[in-house]
């Protein structure tokens, strides 16, 4: 059976953020998620949503060395989605995007129960 929460967060990178202070910003962020967790059992998903100045300025290994980085100090967090953004999110936008997330996590949720509680691929998927 599985144990403590899954959770989705969604971080928006403030457009003063460079590509210089982004690992610092980012690390400062996700340990703050990190330290939302309230057992080991906790999952978390990051979604991130960060302009494409600042991902081009960094470049696509640097990136995900960040990010890998990041990822494996904290061990509650399964994954960072990233999203590249032109301009940054409005208010309605981050509400829709906590909307889908909301909307996954429920999916997910009666596939657990559906299941039994085993978190697994659906049977006859193709």
């Amino acid at each position: 059976m599985i144990q403590g929460q899954y959770r989705s967060v969604i971080l928006q990178v403030p457009a003063e953020v460079t590509p210089l202070k982004f690992r610092g910003y980012l690390r400062k962020e996700i340990e703050a998620v990190q330290a939302t967790a309230q057992s080991e059992e906790d999952i978390i998903i990051v979604r991130l949503f960060v302009l494409e100045k600042v991902l081009f300025g960094l470049g696509a290994k640097k990136v995900d060395s960040i990010l890998a980085g990041v990822v494996g100090k904290c061990p509650n967090i399964l994954r960072i989605e990233l999203e590249g953004l032109v301009r940054p999110l409005t208010q309605d936008e981050m509400q829709e995007a906590a909307d889908e997330a909301q909307a996954t996590l429920q999916a997910l949720r009666d596939q657990v129960i559906a299941s039994g509680g085993k978190l697994g691929a659906k049977s006859g998927a193709n």
